[in-house]
């Protein structure tokens, strides 16, 4: 279960390599990185060789930092004496950020999640949540009326509707239009 997201830094000769949103589950027996965000945070790549492995930056090439193959796995350890010191920097995510990672489920079930899982929440009860990606995602579209138009060629018959999308955030709007063009089949009726 994770307790806190934070962020630490792994300090190397050259220079320090950055770990962001570190996921702090007490009850791992690993310490696990995600080579992406290794790599994508400190604008680096990796050489995983048999018995050892580079970080090399990416614009110069020049190696950041190696390590050495121990039973099959590659631990990142810190340059520096570090005495099993260590501070890590932790918050706690917001009720929209849960919102987003939990791919936009309600808010009753995000809580009710966060609380069955004791997950970490920093929730400000002054601020409106509205989540622009679900307020897309849930606009609908009104049914047409019945119609009894005949497309006699293609293109013939054009239906179009205008709806507009209120974002928040953006303090705007977005003013979508549907086309629907109808073809003419075999038969001289209509099919979209």
């Amino acid at each position: 279960m994770i307790r806190h997201v934070g962020q630490s830094v792994i300090s190397t000769p050259d220079r320090n390599l950055h770990l962001n949103n570190i996921l702090h589950v007490p009850s791992a027996n690993k310490n696990l990185i995600s080579v992406h965000r290794l790599a994508t945070d400190n604008q680096a790549f990796l050489e995983f060789h048999p018995d050892f492995f580079v970080i090399k930056d990416q614009a110069t090439k020049k190696v950041i930092h190696s390590g050495k193959c121990e039973g099959g796995l590659y631990p990142l350890v810190s340059s520096e004496v570090t005495h099993n010191k260590q501070a890590y920097g932790a918050t706690r995510l917001s009720l929209e950020k849960w919102h987003c990672r939990l791919a936009h489920a309600s808010f009753p079930i995000v809580h009710r999640v966060l609380k069955k899982c004791q997950l970490p929440c920093f929730f400000n009860s002054n601020t409106e949540t509205i989540c622009d990606s679900c307020q897309c995602a849930k606009s609908h579209q009104l049914p047409y009326p019945k119609s009894t138009s005949v497309s006699a060629a293609p293109f013939a018959l054009v239906f179009s509707d205008v709806w507009v999308l209120p974002l928040h955030r953006l303090a705007g709007m977005i003013i979508m239009l549907a086309l629907l063009m109808t073809l003419a089949n075999t038969l001289g009726s209509i099919s979209s």
